[in-house]
Protein backbone atom coordinates (compact mmCIF):
# COMPACT_ATOMS: atom_id res chain seq x y z
CA UNK A 1 0.00 0.00 0.00
CA UNK A 2 0.97 3.66 -0.25
CA UNK A 3 1.46 3.88 3.54
CA UNK A 4 4.00 1.05 3.49
CA UNK A 5 5.80 2.70 0.59
CA UNK A 6 6.23 5.92 2.56
CA UNK A 7 7.61 4.02 5.55
CA UNK A 8 10.24 2.37 3.39
CA UNK A 9 10.92 5.65 1.59
CA UNK A 10 12.08 7.29 4.85
CA UNK A 11 14.46 4.40 5.46
CA UNK A 12 15.70 4.50 1.85
CA UNK A 13 16.38 8.24 2.13
CA UNK A 14 18.36 7.68 5.33
CA UNK A 15 20.37 4.86 3.77
CA UNK A 16 21.04 6.98 0.67
CA UNK A 17 22.37 9.89 2.74
CA UNK A 18 24.61 7.52 4.72
CA UNK A 19 25.93 5.89 1.54
CA UNK A 20 26.77 9.32 0.15
CA UNK A 21 28.71 10.05 3.35
CA UNK A 22 30.44 6.65 3.36
CA UNK A 23 31.48 6.84 -0.29
CA UNK A 24 33.55 9.90 0.46
CA UNK A 25 31.31 12.52 -1.13
CA UNK A 26 30.45 13.57 2.41
CA UNK A 27 34.13 14.18 3.09
CA UNK A 28 34.41 16.94 0.50
CA UNK A 29 34.49 20.24 2.40
CA UNK A 30 31.27 22.23 2.23
CA UNK A 31 29.55 19.66 -0.04
CA UNK A 32 29.42 17.14 2.80
CA UNK A 33 28.05 19.78 5.14
CA UNK A 34 25.38 20.83 2.64
CA UNK A 35 24.33 17.19 2.23
CA UNK A 36 24.11 16.76 6.02
CA UNK A 37 22.03 19.93 6.42
CA UNK A 38 19.71 18.78 3.60
CA UNK A 39 19.26 15.43 5.35
CA UNK A 40 18.58 17.14 8.68
CA UNK A 41 15.94 19.36 7.06
CA UNK A 42 14.30 16.35 5.40
CA UNK A 43 14.00 14.52 8.70
CA UNK A 44 12.97 17.70 10.55
CA UNK A 45 10.01 17.89 8.18
CA UNK A 46 8.86 14.41 9.17
CA UNK A 47 9.92 13.96 12.81
CA UNK A 48 10.37 17.49 14.11
CA UNK A 49 13.29 18.53 16.29
CA UNK A 50 14.52 14.95 16.58
CA UNK A 51 15.50 15.21 12.90
CA UNK A 52 17.97 17.92 13.76
CA UNK A 53 19.93 15.51 15.97
CA UNK A 54 21.40 14.30 12.70
CA UNK A 55 23.45 17.48 12.62
CA UNK A 56 25.97 15.60 14.78
CA UNK A 57 27.15 14.43 11.35
CA UNK A 58 28.83 17.83 11.03
CA UNK A 59 31.28 16.82 13.78
CA UNK A 60 34.40 15.21 12.30
CA UNK A 61 34.64 11.42 12.84
CA UNK A 62 31.04 11.21 14.09
CA UNK A 63 29.88 10.85 10.51
CA UNK A 64 30.98 7.21 10.51
CA UNK A 65 27.77 6.35 12.38
CA UNK A 66 24.68 5.48 10.32
CA UNK A 67 22.82 8.45 11.78
CA UNK A 68 20.59 9.08 8.76
CA UNK A 69 19.59 5.42 8.53
CA UNK A 70 18.62 5.47 12.20
CA UNK A 71 16.54 8.60 11.65
CA UNK A 72 14.93 6.96 8.62
CA UNK A 73 13.88 4.00 10.76
CA UNK A 74 12.62 6.38 13.46
CA UNK A 75 10.62 8.36 10.86
CA UNK A 76 9.10 5.14 9.48
CA UNK A 77 8.05 3.99 12.95
CA UNK A 78 6.61 7.40 13.81
CA UNK A 79 4.72 7.52 10.49
CA UNK A 80 3.28 4.05 11.06
CA UNK A 81 2.11 4.91 14.58
CA UNK A 82 0.50 8.11 13.33
CA UNK A 83 -1.77 6.15 10.97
Amino acid sequence: SEDDTMHFFHIAVGVAFDIIDFLGIGLIPIIGDVIDVAAALYFYKFVGLVGLTGLVELIPLVDILPTWTALGIYAAIKEKRRR
